[in-house]
């Protein structure tokens, strides 16, 4: 439709009312809830003189599902900051409760320009009984002009999105959301095919994060450590099987390209804006190149108030880059040591929670996956569907972090360990009896899982899903996970 808005423009200035404002819309969140407020779905970039001033701005909902889904409609303004953010102090409301009519809808107001960049932005409020999957859309018409001349934003795309993604509900009740490690896509002895991860799984888990880069102190896309031979090969090979997988059981689960073992440069590359922005470019088009729908940051850990607000900046400008795509950003972090601030999370898609590696006698005791799941609701603003929590698929020995084992070494050692047990004694190399250690057993998992579906929190993340028994065995913990929440099985078509 370029051709539609350079005539209009045309038009405009033959009739001397043309605007020396510009504007471009960029499509900066994908995933939506059911019921939340204030959820935003379009930034708007305005540049014009001191002189100008904006009295009006229009849209319409575009390829909503339905209209009646939105319940109010608002724009916001951030001078001076291109990320949508919890700070009022940075983020003023223009106009609250305008419902929109049939589809098509106007803000008026009273708005300067400056000369500097003006962001503005476009919330809406959901309905509680919003389908999922529902297509939730707008489009920006025009912004007039206090001299009534109109203004037709440039809709900008990120390289490699051809066509925009309209955005959704996101699908499932629930998030499970393991992380697998490249070395262990294909199984135990590095087998030919994946002998753990099977098509079962897909259907099963919702998002899926495959823990295979990092980055450097330039703003460059690298490869983890893999173990075994070349990084970059092992990665490769474990997406294409990953990918195989995915198809074979034609699941909607997502693939998120998990950024990780990075604290020296990430500290490095988002202090500076020009690297910050030269990674958000990089990170984007590695995930819309290779299809992932999500991008997941496990920087571990930013160090201060400073670094989570260089952090809160990268994510702005990482969403800015992935314009119509519809790309998930989400970070894992703990919420109880270098704790984040709502810069940061009040801009996720969802947060995952590391609820675990704790010093006490109990490794991620009960206590700590419910605090730390209602210190993201309270202390973080968070809407429960975005907080995530971890659960522990390994153990840690009492006292310390440095020494631990996964479930399926542990069942080795121990093959009638009881549903109810959470700690054990490991095993010295000679056989002989070594330090105590806490996990979580079947019990404890599923108790998690019932308190977390019960209190209609957002889902649960697994570190390291890979150490698992595989899923038919009778004492597997993804196994007793999955009797709790699970995807939705597939409606088959008649």
């Amino acid at each position: 439709m370029r051709w539609l808005k350079e005539l209009m423009l045309f038009i405009l200035i033959i009739s001397g009312v043309a605007a020396a404002a510009t504007a471009e819309v960029r499509y900066t969140h994908g995933v939506f809830y059911p019921g939340l407020t204030n959820q935003p779905v379009l930034q708007i970039k305005v540049i014009g003189e001191t002189s100008e001033k904006i009295t009006a701005i229009r849209f319409t909902t575009g390829k909503s599902s339905r209209v009646s889904d939105i319940k109010i409609a608002r724009v916001l303004t951030s001078r001076g900051w291109n990320g949508f953010t919890y700070n009022t102090n940075k983020l003023a409301e223009e106009l609250v409760k305008r419902k929109p009519g049939k589809g098509t809808y106007t803000f008026k107001m009273d708005l300067p320009l400056t000369g500097e960049p003006l962001y503005l932005w476009l919330s809406y409020d959901l309905s509680e009984s919003i389908k999922r999957n529902s297509r939730i859309d707008a489009v920006c018409t025009e912004l007039v002009m206090a001299d009534g001349s109109v203004v037709v934003p440039e809709v900008i795309l990120a390289e490699g999105v051809e066509e925009r993604v309209i955005p959704r509900v996101y699908p499932f009740p629930y998030r499970i959301v393991p992380y697998y490690r490249p070395r262990w896509v294909k199984g135990w002895g590095n087998a030919e095919k994946a002998v753990h991860l099977t098509p079962a799984h897909f259907n099963l888990f919702t998002d899926l994060v495959h823990f295979a880069y990092s980055v450097t102190a330039e703003g460059e896309i690298a490869y983890q450590w893999a173990g075994g031979g070349d990084n970059k090969t092992i990665a490769d090979e474990a997406l294409a099987e990953i990918k195989r997988l995915h198809k074979e059981a034609n699941s909607r689960s997502n693939l998120i390209a998990g950024f990780g073992h990075m604290d020296g440069p990430m500290t490095t590359v988002v202090a500076n804006p020009t690297t910050r922005r030269h990674l958000a470019r990089n990170m984007a088009q590695w995930a819309i190149s290779r299809g992932y729908q999500g991008i997941d940051i496990d920087w571990e850990y930013p160090d201060s108030w400073e670094q989570w607000e260089h952090l809160g900046y990268f994510i702005a400008d990482l969403r800015e880059e992935l314009s119509g795509s519809a790309i998930s950003i989400s970070i894992a972090a703990s919420v109880t040591y270098k704790i984040p601030n709502y810069w940061t999370t009040d801009q996720l898609d969802f947060l995952m929670t590391m609820s675990y590696d704790d010093l006490g006698p109990q490794h991620a005791s009960m206590q700590r996956f419910q605090g730390d799941a209602n210190k993201c609701l309270k202390d973080f603003h968070m809407a429960k569907p975005r907080i995530v929590v971890g659960l522990p698929f390994y153990s840690n020995q009492q006292g310390t972090l440095t020494n631990q084992y996964g479930y399926s070494q542990i069942y080795g050692w121990y093959p009638r360990l009881k549903p109810s047990e959470n700690t054990f004694r490991a095993k010295n190399k000679d056989g002989t009896d070594g330090p105590m250690h806490s996990f979580n057993g079947i019990d404890l998992i599923t108790e998690k899982c019932k308190w977390l579906k019960q209190q209609k929190f957002g889902g649960v993340m697994i570190w390291a899903y890979d150490t698992d028994l595989p899923l038919k065995h009778k004492a597997s913990l993804a196994r007793a996970m999955f009797k709790i929440i699970r995807q939705p099985k597939k409606k088959e078509k008649k």
